[in-house]
């Protein structure tokens, strides 16, 4: 049941849309790879104000979508609270954005940004996929309610989801792909590419989630002067959604998947001159 208070607040939002600002920027992915760290940073600048929520679902919730922009833009701040927030820093007003991991793997989702807030600065955090897999499957496992071991999920994977990406654009097969697609979301140069094809590459910032997690300071940097962002000090950078510990990783499943994603890896490093690459085994 959704509380009254909540109820109240999304009323008001809504009342006054029309005058919050649509995000200057949107961390599109992806799931499992530190996006939630990364917005925790972000939003603890002075000069960035946070959406009512981390996860919007604007983009690749067909249903979401259908209720237009000003729906969308109820959940960012008032122009005017921007413009407060920038005083005392020599520029025009603060900034806001939102973090919804799964749009990198939605194949509309790039279309749907593009028509909406064509200027906005996009971010991708990227993580070894076979290590991604193994975090989405501990994630999901309980809920999924299963006693299946890893190297079995990935192996059934391809049967599971025989509509690859495309099962995110059906409510009915949406929860079957955002838990079970442990490989699928690793396969990181298929999802860029729609990218790529909306936007000019100067509004992407791709970020290895182990360079992030290694050097927080120095990453955290590149994503302010990416937004235009003086800089700050931070003298703690907490991890959030701490992932398993990939140690535990069975290796002959993890053989597996190294050689499933040397390709598509490949690809990645390709699309990307080099920047995003993991070492081999």
């Amino acid at each position: 049941m959704i509380a009254l208070g909540s109820r109240v607040a999304r009323g008001v939002r809504l009342t006054t849309a029309g005058m919050r600002a649509l995000p200057d920027f949107i961390i599109i992915g992806a799931s499992k790879c530190g996006t939630t760290s990364l917005y925790d940073y972000l939003t603890s600048h002075p000069l960035v104000l946070p959406a009512a929520a981390k996860e919007v679902h604007f983009f690749d919730d067909l249903r979401n979508f259908d209720r237009g922009q000003r729906w969308y833009r109820s959940w960012f701040p008032r122009q005017s609270t921007l413009d407060t927030a920038a005083k005392g820093f020599d520029v025009e007003r603060a900034i806001c954005g939102e973090s919804t991991p799964i749009y990198l793997a939605h194949q509309k989702a790039p279309a749907r940004i593009a028509a909406t807030v064509p200027t906005a600065r996009l971010i991708v955090l990227l993580r070894n996929p076979v290590e991604r897999a193994w975090s989405q499957y501990r994630m999901f496992q309980p809920w999924m309610n299963t006693d299946e071991d890893f190297g079995t999920a990935v192996r059934a994977e391809a049967d599971r989801l025989p509509g690859g990406f495309s099962m995110l654009e059906d409510r009915q097969s949406r929860h079957l792909f955002v838990a079970s697609s442990l490989a699928t979301r690793g396969r990181y140069a298929e999802q860029l590419a729609w990218w790529f094809a909306e936007f000019p590459r100067h509004q992407l910032l791709m970020l290895r989630s182990e360079d992030l997690f290694a050097d927080p300071e120095n990453t955290f940097g590149r994503v302010c002067e990416f937004l235009g962002l003086p800089s700050v000090h931070r003298s703690h950078f907490a991890v959030r959604n701490q992932g398993a510990n990939t140690d535990e990783i069975d290796p002959e499943v993890r053989a597996y998947l190294e050689e499933y994603f040397a390709e598509p890896n490949a690809e990645l490093a390709e699309l990307t001159d080099g920047m995003i690459a993991w070492p081999s085994a």
